[in-house]
């Protein structure tokens, strides 16, 4: 079952203006971006490493010269809500113009919420996506003028120029989502030197997600219409080529590529290609990711994608043969016949090419009760991105037996 739409050429597109800005001393174009949208007063949101481990918010402050009002450096791990309304509070008493957000995919997503809530001026909870049981979500209007937002990745993140976002939240939905397309940044940095500022660590987490969904996507370029398939294929190519150089001499130009991979992601969204719900195994696994990610601390997202990709494929790919099939061919698999050994010859492709990036293919191991699969499965079926249309409904018996087997040792 591949819900990709069926007709190629009928769609539609959309273009966002975007500066981009990459290479050696791409953050001195900083100053200039600040002038043109008139931002004499930007707020810098960040995390406390970045802020004291390294020099690159002090040469952020140099550059801008008086341009910068303050840093606010508690941008935590998944962008919880208590830091998101902190820095929100912040910049409204100093009186903020603009936001210029240093980090990966926490800050990069905070930041956009950040804007929210001071353009809004209403609690996180009324602005969020709302979820009725057996109906599909519901996206509020989020229609306040926002704050420019400019983004300097420290690592590789899809998060780098999108509209909507989300934030762990304390309460039993375990996080939050928001869409607003006035939250988009004015200008995005691949600076060679903020860059070289993240852990490797941190570089192969972020980059796995890339990484990751440029190869899920795959599992549906045929069907896309012409410009998705022009950036989902250029989007892997770059990505599987790039990911093992993280680390190495060339990790410069590596970075820089997972970026532009990344930001191809983002331009097929917005060219009707809707990549986080491209077919059922990428929407299964992506939403029990994020819901490990937001309700388990010290397990990122990529361990719930490397998790979790392989039971999806054995226990839902039967069910979309075609998507198995191009999933193999983007691993280089020959005679893919459409038969009862498909899916687990895909699905151990699969795990050894996670496995060669150091990436365990099953959540057992990670301190997640078997008895949360029940869990998991609602909070899956809560994800906007994954579910909007409750395709995901439907399968509800397959996603927990591929919960259970990604956590059975």
């Amino acid at each position: 079952m591949n819900d990709a739409n069926p007709s190629p050429h009928d769609f539609a597109a959309r273009t966002q203006a975007l500066n981009i800005y990459s290479g050696q001393d791409a953050l001195a174009n900083l100053p200039r971006e600040l002038r043109r949208h008139g931002v004499r007063r930007a707020l810098v949101l960040c995390g406390k490493s970045v802020n004291e481990k390294t020099d690159l918010i002090r040469r952020i402050e140099t550059l801008a010269e008086s341009g910068v009002i303050g840093v606010f450096a508690g941008i935590t791990e998944g962008a919880p809500a208590e830091c998101i309304e902190d820095a929100a509070r912040v910049a409204l008493e100093l009186r903020a113009d603009g936001l210029i957000a240093v980090g990966a995919g926490s800050v990069i997503k905070g930041a956009r919420v950040v804007a929210m809530l001071m353009g809004e001026g209403r609690p996180l909870q009324e602005m969020a996506t709302r979820h009725v049981e057996g109906l599909p979500p519901v996206s509020q209007r989020l229609l306040a003028p926002k704050l420019p937002i400019f983004n300097v990745l420290t690592s590789p993140t899809s998060a780098q120029h999108r509209a909507g976002s989300a934030v762990r939240y304390h309460g039993s939905a375990h996080h939050l989502e928001f869409f607003d397309p006035k939250t988009r940044p004015k200008a995005v940095f691949w600076d060679a030197q903020a860059l070289a500022t993240a852990p490797l660590s941190l570089q192969r987490s972020t980059s796995f997600e890339i990484y990751w969904w440029s190869l899920m996507c795959m599992g549906a370029v045929d069907t896309c219409n012409p410009l998705v398939q022009a950036s989902r294929r250029q989007a892997w190519r770059l990505a599987r080529a790039a990911y093992p150089r993280l680390g190495s001499t060339a990790a410069s130009s590596a970075q820089i590529d997972l970026c532009a991979a990344a930001l191809l992601q983002n331009r097929d969204e917005e060219d009707g290609g809707r990549p986080w719900s491209c077919h059922l195994l990428a929407r299964a696994a992506y939403a029990v990711a994020v819901g490990v990610f937001n309700h388990y601390r010290g397990i990122t997202q990529s361990h719930g994608y490397a998790g979790m990709a392989p039971a999806v494929i054995r226990h839902l790919g039967p069910q979309v043969p075609d998507v198995l099939v191009a999933l193999g061919e983007a691993l280089g698999l020959a005679n893919l016949d459409r038969d009862a050994g498909l899916a687990e010859r895909v699905a151990s492709a699969v795990e050894k090419e996670f496995e060669a990036l150091g990436w365990q293919g099953k959540l057992a191991g990670r301190g997640i009760p078997g008895a949360d699969a029940p869990l998991l499965v609602g909070f899956a079926l809560r994800n906007y991105n994954a579910n909007h249309d409750r395709l995901l409904d439907a399968h509800v018996d397959g996603l927990q037996r591929a919960i259970e087997a990604s956590l059975r040792v």
